[in-house]
C-alpha cells in the first residue's frame, strides 16, 4: 500500500522549518511598477515594492516562483517530468487527469489522493497546482537593515521589446549589504524533498540564481548570513524516502550551514522518485 502521507493534507507526521538572514550581494528590485502603488515620497517612477510601514519586502509569492523555476531546471537535468505549472502546464491537465480529479474530491477522497499522486510531479506535490495547496509555505522576507538607491535607466517596452518612448526611467533599488528575513515552512516534508529545497536555495547562496527584476544589469544576487534548521516528528517520510542522519536543529553561517545539510542534498540526488506515471 503507497504511503501518500507527503501530499496529505489532514494529518501533519513532520514539521519542518528552515530560517535565516540573507544579504545582498548586488541591488535588488522586486517592483510594483509605474502603476502599482507609487510612493509619492519616492522619485523614482519604478519603486520597490514595501509593505505599509514603508520597509522593502521579498513576497512569499516571488520565492515561490523562484524556487519552482530553478527547480524546474534541476529536475529536468535529471531527466525527471515536470510541469512549469504556469498558465494550463500542469500536471493534472498534461496528463488530462484534473477532471476525474475533480469528480473524485467530492466522491472518493481516497481516489482523488491516489490520481493526484500519480500524476504530480515534484514541484506540483511541494509548491501546490490547480486546487491544491503545497506543503511548503514561503513567508514574506522583511528587510532589517536597508538603504534605498535610485538609478536611471533606459526604458524597454514590454508589448515591442525596444527602447521605449521617453527612453528612460527612474528605478528605484535595495543597495547591496541590506538584510532580509528568510522562512520556508514544510509539513510531512520526505528527506529527499528538504534537499531539494536545500538544492536550489545553496545555488542562490553560490549565486547561480538571482532574485527579483534587472537580472542582465547584474541585480538580485544574494547570500545567506546565516540559516536554522528545525525537525520536528517522524525522520522519513514515504516508501520512497532515502533515511537521513542529522540534528533535529542546525544552525550556522551560511556555508558551514550547506555543508552540514549535505546528507539532506545526498538524499535527493539519490532518491528513486516514482512519480508522476509515465
Amino acid at each position: 500500500m503507497v504511503d501518500y502521507t507527503f501530499i496529505r493534507k489532514d494529518i501533519i507526521k513532520r514539521q519542518t522549518v528552515i530560517e535565516g538572514i540573507l544579504e545582498l550581494q548586488s541591488p535588488l528590485r522586486i517592483g510594483v511598477g509605474k502603476s502599482g502603488g507609487m510612493d509619492p515620497a519616492s522619485i523614482a517612477r519604478d519603486t520597490v515594492l514595501k509593505d505599509t510601514g514603508g520597509t522593502p519586502i521579498i513576497p512569499g509569492s516571488s520565492w515561490k516562483g523562484v524556487f519552482r523555476s530553478e527547480g524546474e531546471r534541476i529536475l529536468r537535468r535529471k531527466n525527471l517530468i515536470v510541469c512549469s505549472g504556469v498558465g494550463k502546464d500542469y500536471c493534472l491537465n498534461n496528463f488530462r487527469k484534473y477532471d476525474d480529479f475533480q469528480r473524485n474530491l467530492t466522491r472518493d477522497i481516497d481516489e482523488a489522493i491516489r490520481i493526484f499522486w500519480n500524476y504530480t510531479c515534484l514541484n506540483c506535490k511541494l509548491f501546490g497546482s490547480m486546487s491544491v495547496i503545497g506543503a511548503v509555505k514561503f513567508l514574506d522576507s522583511k528587510a532589517i537593515e536597508f538603504k534605498l538607491g535610485t538609478r536611471t535607466m533606459i526604458a524597454i517596452s514590454r508589448t515591442e521589446g525596444a527602447v521605449a518612448r521617453g527612453a528612460l526611467v527612474q528605478v528605484e533599488f535595495v543597495e547591496p549589504g541590506s538584510k532580509f528575513t528568510f522562512k520556508i515552512m514544510g509539513n510531512n516534508l520526505p528527506n529527499y524533498a528538504i534537499g531539494y529545497l536545500l538544492t536550489i536555495m545553496k545555488n542562490i547562496h553560490d549565486g547561480f540564481i538571482q532574485i527579483g527584476g534587472h537580472k542582465s544589469r547584474g541585480f538580485g544576487f544574494i547570500r545567506f548570513v546565516n540559516l536554522r534548521f528545525s525537525d520536528k516528528g517522524e525522520k522519513k517520510i514515504g516508501d520512497e524516502d532515502v533515511s537521513v542522519s542529522t540534528q533535529d536543529e542546525i544552525k550556522e553561517e551560511g556555508d558551514k550551514f550547506f555543508e552540514k545539510m549535505k546528507p539532506f542534498m545526498e538524499a535527493f540526488n539519490n532518491a528513486k522518485i516514482p512519480y508522476p506515471v509515465h
